[in-house]
């Protein structure tokens, strides 16, 4: 199946570079262009995209997540009218405070543009299956500042985790790596609802919100997770 993706950069050189990368997979389709956190709802309304890329500062707005941190209301408005819809921020910056902005509004991941150009295709393919992406440095800043909800520090994940079954701490090993449920199911010979019953099982014992903090509170447990 195609992906229908919406990508909103100010820049438009660095907007039509993204555009040029995605368009290599031939999985993958833009369907929609914006040049400001402003055009984002109105495009998703009209183009009804797979897969939402934002840029985090584009110029034109400001939020209480930072200033000029427009990507950020735009993903704010995202989260509000349209829920679970799969949202990637792609910049330059990773600074502390829009990193932590996009956690807030729950994006379902975070690419650097300094990064490889494949890691942006890989990150677009696992946020549309349910997964979640962020770029190694990234990953690493979150956890380092404890960034979401009170994400707990490596002694809490460990005991959080010897919370969940054998089966959970595989599946929330496998949700750390960036796994979809359907990746999931079939590397374990699961029913794919067998799989969701799981996460929310999980969810539910360590206190995550969603896939994103599951997926960090593995990385800050570490090693033991490669037990399971």
């Amino acid at each position: 199946m195609t992906l229908r993706l919406l990508v909103a950069d100010d820049e438009p050189l660095v907007r039509a570079g993204i555009v040029a990368i995605l368009e290599t997979d031939d999985d993958l389709r833009v369907v929609a262009q914006c040049a400001s956190g402003a055009e984002v709802v109105p495009a998703i309304q009209a183009y009804r995209p797979d897969v939402v890329l934002l840029d985090v500062r584009m110029g034109g707005g400001s939020s209480e997540d930072g200033p000029s941190a427009d990507g950020l209301s735009a993903l704010a408005e995202v989260r509000r009218l349209f829920g679970a819809l799969p949202c990637l921020m792609v910049t330059t910056f990773g600074e502390d405070e829009y990193v932590a902005g996009a956690m807030r509004h729950a994006a379902d991941g975070f690419v650097l543009k300094s990064g490889d150009p494949r890691e942006l295709l890989l990150a677009v393919h696992a946020v549309a299956t349910g997964g979640a992406w962020f770029s190694p440095s990234i990953s690493r800043k979150i956890l380092d500042a404890g960034l979401g909800r009170g994400l707990a520090r490596r002694e809490e994940a460990v005991r959080l985790v010897a919370r969940l079954t054998h089966r959970e701490q595989q599946v929330i090993a496998l949700i750390g790596d960036g796994r979809s449920n359907t990746e999931i199911a079939n590397l374990l010979f699961l029913a794919e609802g067998t799989v969701k019953v799981h996460v929310t099982a999980i969810l539910r014992k360590t206190g995550a919100r969603n896939r994103v903090e599951a997926a960090l509170l593995a990385a800050r447990a570490g090693d033991p997770l490669a037990q399971s």
